[in-house]
């Protein structure tokens, strides 16, 4: 399978982006209902919530069988992609640039919102991007997808050492995502 690196190239069926867009509005109805609920201990102590300051970590498992915890004592930058968006192979891209360049000082994370895409479909999109070894979650039940308010696909996302979202952003370039994530912490 070959991933285009523009939408012009994309030759991906109709079906499939039609499946990607109502999953999406299914996670944008379920993440607004869900923060719009009167009920329940959601505020942290101060009023805030918790994604408003110091963030409780998430902890997911990678395609390789990695528990992975966000954040980690340390920045991290997610990219939210699927293997069918053409407009995604650029962001990834630049993330496993800016994973070269400031390597193990922040966590990378590649962040696949289609639950149905399976990890040897990742895995060819990881080679396509000739990043392997980048990180790659499946967010089954739009775990961080939610915690991160994601609403489109292609969009990076970084969090500082304490778990607050400092910069968000749709296919930023590998220098500026490297510039957020010094701006966040890492060195």
């Amino acid at each position: 399978m070959t991933y285009p690196r523009s939408r012009r190239s994309l030759s991906i069926p109709r079906p499939r982006h039609l499946a990607s867009a109502l999953f999406l509005a299914a996670v944008m109805a379920l993440t607004t209902a869900c923060a719009s609920s009167p009920s329940g201990p959601s505020a942290a102590p101060g009023g805030s919530s918790p994604d408003a300051a110091g963030a409780v970590a998430v902890t997911v498992s990678d395609i390789d069988g990695t528990t992975r915890t966000i954040p980690d004592g340390k920045p991290a930058a997610l990219f939210f992609f699927s293997v069918g968006c053409g407009e995604c192979v650029e962001g990834a891209d630049s993330l496993n640039k800016a994973s070269t360049a400031l390597g193990s000082s922040a966590d990378y994370l590649l962040v696949d919102v289609d639950p149905r895409e399976p990890k040897e479909t990742i895995n060819g999109f990881r080679d396509y991007i000739k990043a392997p070894e980048l990180p790659a979650v499946i967010d089954t039940g739009a775990t961080l997808t939610t915690r991160y308010k994601v609403t489109s696909m292609s969009t990076l996302v970084v969090v500082d050492a304490k778990g607050d979202v400092t910069f968000r952003a749709t296919d930023p370039s590998a220098e500026k995502i490297q510039e957020e994530l010094t701006k966040a912490g890492a060195q």
